[in-house]
């Protein structure tokens, strides 16, 4: 549970430092990149070059998983940084949240690492989980968010990418990582991201699409630190549970909900509307239908 806990807090610092991206117009690309290779050193620096890169040899069963699973990361976050300029931040918001239902269903049907038999009360859990995204995730119109585009495919597009990245890290971490491998597995996740946001950055300067300065480069150095950590603690408790993402994944996505929602009104002065604060009600109500079984042992 404390690695869960840990996953969830580094999660919402990671939410937290987007948040200031906005405050201080940091360019969000350049620092995402600077972001990738901040998480390889803060890794290397943690758990030394041999308990990660040291042991390289022995991820070559996974390796090219790994690599794979960054080009994911980082075409992801581009579409969903695009997607939230073209349709909007809410509709994105809940796009990639709702993706857990895909997460569950890939974990109980073939997956088949489900822990526990899912029963009604479980099952209602996952629907409401649904619904408090949906109503923590509305926000009031306005003029800026009128004038977005509607573009049917991106809001299916962030969905399904959003799955395929939360259950292609429960099936590799299950079926090929070590417990000792998973800062070995952060880091080559990461590196991969890294150099492919690198190449696509290094494109994007010479022809003069971008720029990137000091501010960037704060905010990179900023969010790798809890970004490489909010996923080696991920993994760590997908560990815990025997890698049960059908259980791990909605309380994880809610609890990041619960605590990015609180941080936003402390931090940032934010206001909630009733439909959000009973989208947050509902939200914990979610996590108890979910988890009442373990709660119930506790």
């Amino acid at each position: 549970m404390i690695n869960l806990l840990l996953a969830v807090l580094f999660s919402t610092g990671w939410f937290i430092i987007f948040r200031y991206f906005r405050t201080f117009k940091v360019d969000t690309f350049p620092a995402v990149v600077v972001n990738y290779w901040v998480c390889i050193l803060t890794g290397l620096l943690t758990f030394g070059w041999e308990n990660t890169i040291g042991r390289f040899e022995t991820a070559s069963a996974w390796s090219v998983y790994a690599f794979g699973l960054g080009i994911l990361f980082i075409s992801t976050f581009y579409l969903t940084a695009y997607s939230a300029q073209t349709i909007g931040v809410t509709l994105t918001s809940v796009s990639a949240k709702i993706s857990l239902v895909l997460t569950v269903f890939a974990n109980i049907f073939i997956l088949k690492s489900a822990s526990k038999i899912f029963d009604i009360f479980n099952y209602l859990g996952i629907f409401l989980a649904i619904v408090a995204i949906v109503l923590s995730s509305i926000q009031p119109k306005t003029n800026e968010n009128q004038e977005q585009k509607a573009v049917w495919w991106l809001p299916l597009l962030i969905f399904l990418l959003t799955a395929t990245v939360d259950i292609t890290v429960n099936s590799i971490n299950a079926i090929f990582v070590k417990p000792e491998q998973s800062a070995l597995f952060s880091i080559l996740t990461f590196g991969s991201a890294a150099v492919v946001g690198f190449v696509i950055l290094s494109v994007q300067l010479i022809l003069k699409q971008r720029k990137i300065g000091m501010k960037e480069f704060l905010g990179g150095v900023a969010l790798g630190i809890p970004n490489f950590f909010s996923l080696f603690y991920l993994l760590k408790a997908l560990e815990n549970f025997k890698n049960d993402g059908a259980f791990l994944f909605p309380i994880f996505n809610i609890a990041i909900i619960l605590a990015s929602s609180t941080c936003a009104v402390i931090l940032f002065k934010e206001k909630l509307s009733k439909l959000n604060l009973l989208g947050l009600a509902i939200a914990i109500l979610s996590i108890f239908l979910i988890a009442y079984q373990e709660i119930i042992k506790l």
